[in-house]
């Protein structure tokens, strides 16, 4: 799992328009859409503020493409889970996948929770084109499952909210986590260490679940 801190020299080797996505999407997470600024943004790569509107044309549509790079890869892990088995194996796999392209993209989680707190037209914007579409569709893919059949359906959304604070969480509080437990959240070690809290966690909360259900079925069909 790549988690370690790019090098300086992977930096500069990257394709420029990465490194103006990776920059924002610091700039993002730490002062939210309003105050990131163009300025420093450009200045984070080394970059004047009119080359670097040679790659995107304002600051909307570079925090929109920063959305696109960060999210799409989970709606394709919904559409992958939406044809699993579910089995332990099967969603071991998935949220290992998860974690490690959220840990790609490790601002990401900061610069939603970021606009969850500071409200107003941006966080509408992130829940409308991005947000609600994601959360649908995981409740579809949920619906769909027998694995999740034991939850009442007005339990989903919640069942669904817990993942979101669970897994987001984790990289939102990243900053603190590194001063409070004195160690890099996003070391080898740390990351591995998360990867099997929440593999544990979902199969507790889908897996067990299920589990215990059958067996609370068979227990009255015997009797």
């Amino acid at each position: 799992m790549a988690t370690e801190p790019k090098s300086r020299h992977a930096e500069a080797s990257a394709p420029t328009s990465e490194r103006i996505l990776d920059a924002a999407e610091l700039h993002f997470a730490a002062d939210g859409f309003a105050g990131a600024s163009m300025r420093d943004i450009a200045a984070s790569v080394e970059l004047n503020p009119a080359s670097l509107y040679n790659h995107f044309p304002g600051k909307q549509a570079l925090y929109e493409a920063v959305l696109e790079r960060g999210l799409r890869p989970i709606f394709l892990l919904l559409d992958a889970l939406r044809t699993t088995d579910w089995s332990p194996e099967s969603l071991d796999e998935e949220t290992n996948t998860l974690l490690e392209r959220l840990a790609q993209r490790p601002h990401l989680a900061r610069l939603i929770v970021h606009e969850a707190l500071a409200g107003g037209e941006n966080l509408r914007q992130l829940a409308r084109d991005w947000l609600r579409p994601l959360y649908s569709r995981a409740l579809a893919t949920f619906r769909e499952s027998a694995t999740t059949r034991e939850w009442e359906d007005d339990e989903l959304p919640l069942l669904l909210m817990s993942f979101h604070h669970l897994v987001l969480g984790y990289f939102a509080a990243a900053p603190m986590l590194r001063e409070v437990m004195e160690e890099d959240p996003y070391s080898h070690e740390a990351m591995e260490r998360q990867s099997r809290f929440m593999r544990k966690i979902v199969r507790l909360l889908v897996v067990e679940a299920r589990t215990d259900a059958g067996r609370d079925e068979g227990t009255h069909g015997g009797g």
